[in-house]
């Protein structure tokens, strides 16, 4: 007679521990040897923490905007024409963990306001925009040159950007009414905002696709060109409904700037 193998009895499971929200842990790297030994390695220290706390990031005790006030003050330069170079964390060699944080700020800045789509340009606003759409749980949606595939029935909006603030003449930005329509509540992000002109073709490519364009932030505001006047003229958006992480109020004397 056979009988039934014996069923070993598990364990019980650990009980889930909940961190508390304001010190909730989030995005750290655990070396190999700590997996193995569930502790930490004496002679390795984790370079940044991030913590929650009152719904505002902070990494080792600093916001987002004070993270990127530091990296603009101790790599970014000042070149002719006012140009600031901020090519080393930004729009050459990208900081990806500075861009995670940034985005995860302004999604916590433009929480409430139901967001379906992050919209932003071809280039160096894409890395802070993903982060952003992430942390809102939406699609990103980017603007693209040349114009993107479309399949017969389908729109292709266009507009032009002009010529930037570095003097580079830029063409034109597209996007299609797949990913952009009339039930859309959309965030442009952007990296830099300057004069404006780029905001100002991602509005109009939204106008054309019938979306609503409930807000805009941005990485770093050059607030003497004055680019924010623009964009309260033409999306007609409350100063509340427009932000930026860090503004330089000057280049004259070095780099002024401050958080908000």
């Amino acid at each position: 007679q056979q009988h039934p193998p014996k069923l070993r009895q598990l364990a019980p499971a650990a009980p889930d521990t909940m961190a508390k929200p304001q010190e909730l842990a989030i995005g750290l790297v655990v070396p190999e040897n700590e997996m193995a030994t569930g502790s930490p390695s004496p002679s390795k220290t984790r370079p940044t923490e991030m913590k929650y706390q009152h719904a505002r990031l902070l990494i080792s005790g600093k916001t987002p905007s004070d993270l990127l006030a530091d990296h603009i003050r101790d790599q970014a330069t000042v070149m002719p024409n006012n140009i600031l170079k901020v090519n080393s964390f930004l729009n050459h060699q990208v900081d990806c963990h500075l861009m995670h944080v940034c985005g995860h700020e302004l999604a916590r800045r433009f929480r409430g306001l139901n967001v379906t789509k992050v919209f932003t340009g071809f280039g160096s606003g894409l890395m802070c925009a993903q982060s952003c759409a992430m942390q809102m749980r939406v699609p990103l949606v980017f603007a693209t040159d040349p114009a993107p595939l479309a399949r017969d029935g389908v729109a292709i909006f266009s507009a032009s950007i002009g010529t930037s603030s570095t003097g580079r003449n830029l063409t034109r930005m597209h996007v299609s009414s797949e990913f952009l329509g009339p039930a859309d509540r959309v965030l442009i992000i952007d990296d830099m905002l300057s004069k404006g002109g780029t905001v100002a073709c991602l509005a109009e490519l939204a106008s054309q696709a019938g979306a609503k364009v409930v807000a805009a932030g941005f990485l770093i505001e050059k607030e003497y060109e004055g680019g924010r006047a623009v964009v309260s003229k033409t999306l007609g958006l409350s100063a509340q409904r427009v932000q930026s992480i860090v503004t330089v109020t000057s280049l004259v004397n070095g780099i002024e700037m401050k958080a908000d």
